[in-house]
Parts: C-alpha cells; structure tokens; sequence
C-alpha cells in the first residue's frame, strides 16, 4: 500500500495474492515486506500463497528499520513494488524491480534505473493500478523478472 487517503495506489489483496502464486508456481518464493500491523492481509495471505516468506517478522524489534529492508532487498533477485517507501528502500539496495505508478512523473523513479521497469498509466491505456489484473501485472513484468 502507499500514498495519502486522496491518491490511493495499491493493489487489490486478491491480485497480490494470485500473483504471487503465480511466481510460487515457477519456484520462486514471494518475499512479502509488510509492517505487522496488517495482521489480516499477512493472515490471508499465509493462507492463500504457497511458500510466502516474511523475513522483516522474524527478527527482534529493536532491527525493524529501514536498513533492514534494504538488506533483504540485497539479497532479493528481484522485486515488485508500487510507488512506495519500500521501493525506494529496494532502490537503495541495488534490487531489480518492477514498479508501478500512478502518476505519470518521473521524479520518484528510485536511480538505479538499469534495475527498473516502470509502469506508467499513460503508456498503458491510462490503466490505474487498482485496476490492474493479475495477468496484466504477470505479463508486464514477466520477462524482467
């Protein structure tokens, strides 16, 4: 999740989820960063996607920190991210990673644009990212990832 109440900008828990799977499916394991305060979204989604791993719950308190992401982005292979905190944290740690926005600007993109694949809704039929499917998030990325 990520933005302000008035510029919503997420992904459905359904399209995480099938998404997810779908990588699973071709063993890779969906790393999930999310604060813990979500307990029902990290709930369903240790129900619903197989192998979902949740490196950022497994250590104590004190460590739960932005550094934290970013080690475990160093040694992501790859990553998915809307225009959020995390994806600038995964930015810092070097992560190839597929990001979509919302907004057509430029100036959040994190700087290691070699790493990136951006998706803007003015080069897809001004699609939002609520609005995206699975499919159309697979089939975006899929080659990149």
């Amino acid at each position: 999740t990520g933005g302000h109440p008035n510029r919503k900008k997420e992904f459905t828990l359904e399209t995480i989820i099938d998404v997810a799977n779908y990588f699973s499916s071709r063993n890779y394991v969906p790393t999930f960063l999310i604060e813990e305060k979500y307990s029902d979204k990290i709930k369903s989604i240790k129900q619903k996607v197989k192998n979902a791993y949740f490196p950022e719950h497994l250590v104590e308190h004190s460590l739960k920190n932005p550094l934290l992401a970013i080690a475990i982005g160093k040694k992501l292979d790859s990553a998915i991210s809307i225009d959020n905190g995390i994806m600038h944290m995964l930015g810092l740690a070097g992560t190839r990673t597929a990001v979509f926005f919302n907004h057509n600007s430029k100036k959040f993109e994190p700087m290691n644009n070699d790493k990136l694949k951006a998706y803007y809704p003015f080069q897809h039929k001004n699609k939002k990212v609520e609005d995206l499917t699975p499919n159309e998030i697979i089939n975006f990325i899929k080659d990149f990832i």
